[in-house]
């Protein structure tokens, strides 16, 4: 049986999905077997994120009742890795959510993880993950909203639950944002999932669709190795280790800005170029 883990966050924007699928990704190229699922109904975009938001005729609604099979609604992403949609038409108050947990039941043997990306807050899309859930990870951005927010989360989630805290799009170099330390103060180590700094470059794959695509090496890639050896093998870092990620991907971003920059100040100035028309009648603008 798969164990499913539930991706929350107290409020939108801070990277909840980029983090389930950053997770699933890192697990299913670790050689597991993992299941991404949107669970937030209405506002999908978890397909965006993974380019495939062409190939989504079927959703997990259309599955638990019966408009289609497992196999046209589980789209594949990459080997080890599988992804099934959420639909954009019916909302948590329409749905009867033991027919999704039905459809949990039905897969979770064909996988280790099933990773869950819930709707933000704390509204009826949760209450069907957190029952079905082994592992709730709560996701928190820079900002004293997110932390507020993520520890209402906390307080909703079942005495006996097994979570985790994510402190996701984290830089040193932004003094107007929660620095780590500030986040740190009201976490128990224990409890800690791991720091993801925050990498233009992955940012730019994800937002473009092509986060399977994105080099490997890049730091936050080696944050997601860590945060997976956390929550799913027990294993605990020093907060130096996860201080160390936050300078490197400062480092990383540097260099990004670096090449924008080149290539903008490098970029062709076609009303210069005399074999364009741009050149000739430059003077009759």
């Amino acid at each position: 049986m798969a164990r499913i883990i539930s991706i929350l966050s107290g409020k939108g924007g801070v990277g909840k999905t980029f983090t389930t699928a950053s997770l699933g990704i890192t697990l299913a190229r670790s050689g597991l077997k993992v299941l991404l699922i949107d669970a937030d109904m209405g506002l999908r975009n978890l397909d965006l994120i993974l380019g495939l938001e062409n190939d989504c005729f079927y959703h997990i609604v259309d599955l638990a009742e019966g408009r289609c099979s497992a196999k046209d609604a589980i789209l594949r992403v990459e080997e080890n890795l599988d992804f099934l949609a959420a639909s954009q038409k019916d909302t948590w108050n329409h749905i009867f959510p033991a027919a999704i947990e039905t459809v949990l039941e039905d897969v979770e043997d064909d996988y280790d993880f099933i990773l869950i990306d819930c709707p933000a807050g704390i509204g009826e899309g949760i209450h069907f993950a957190l029952t079905m859930a082994d592992i709730s990870l709560v996701v928190e951005a820079p900002s004293w909203a997110s932390k507020r927010n993520a520890e209402k989360v906390i307080s909703v989630l079942p005495k006996k639950m097994i979570y985790y805290r994510l402190l996701n799009q984290f830089d040193e170099t932004d003094l107007s944002t929660l620095s780590f330390d500030e986040a740190m103060e009201s976490i128990d180590s224990d409890m800690l999932a791991g720091v993801v700094p925050y990498v233009k470059q992955t940012g730019k794959a994800a937002l473009q669709g092509e986060l399977v695509q994105d080099d490997p090496k890049h730091v936050i890639w080696e944050a997601f190795r860590f945060v997976a050896n956390t929550i799913c093998k027990g294993k605990e870092y020093p907060l130096a280790k996860w201080k160390t990620l936050l300078h490197a991907g400062a480092e990383e971003n540097k260099i990004f800005e670096k090449k924008s920059s080149y290539k903008e100040y490098n970029r062709p100035r076609l009303d210069w170029d005399p074999r364009r028309m741009a050149y000739k009648w430059r003077g009759r603008r």
